[in-house]
């Protein structure tokens, strides 16, 4: 596996990876699963170009209260500060590297929460033609 030396990225990739450990799961989510499903979408709508989030993505916080809520928000806000990382990533020697992650981002995130998402389907929409 390739080593990135980008504090960003490295924390980025850190906080995207498991996700893939949720990937099929069936069982209610966790609020702190929820909120990274959640950052996910939000994430995804920002680097994957024409994706919006949907309303059932918009939906996942709306049973959560209490500590609960705090969990679910702490959640989404780490992991879209990920992709926000990923999105801002700067790679003076190789830039195709930036490209490379954000293109394995997105790819992973439609795996996931597409439409036929294998963890969380139908958080993320594709482009409209």
């Amino acid at each position: 596996m390739k080593r990135f030396s980008t504090p960003a990225v490295v924390m980025a990739y850190a906080l995207l990876v498991p996700l893939a450990a949720w990937a099929g799961s069936h069982a209610p989510l966790t609020p702190a699963q929820a909120g990274a499903r959640y950052g996910q979408a939000l994430g995804a709508v920002e680097i994957c170009p024409g994706w919006t989030a949907t309303e059932r993505a918009s939906d996942l916080g709306k049973s959560f209260t209490g500590d609960d809520l705090a969990t679910f928000k702490s959640q989404t806000a780490k992991t879209l500060d990920a992709w926000i990382a990923v999105r801002n990533c700067v790679r003076q020697q190789d830039p195709n590297e930036c490209k490379v992650i954000m293109d394995k981002s997105c790819s992973s995130a439609v795996a996931e929460i597409g439409p036929g998402g294998s963890a969380v389907p139908g958080l993320i929409d594709p482009p409209k033609h």
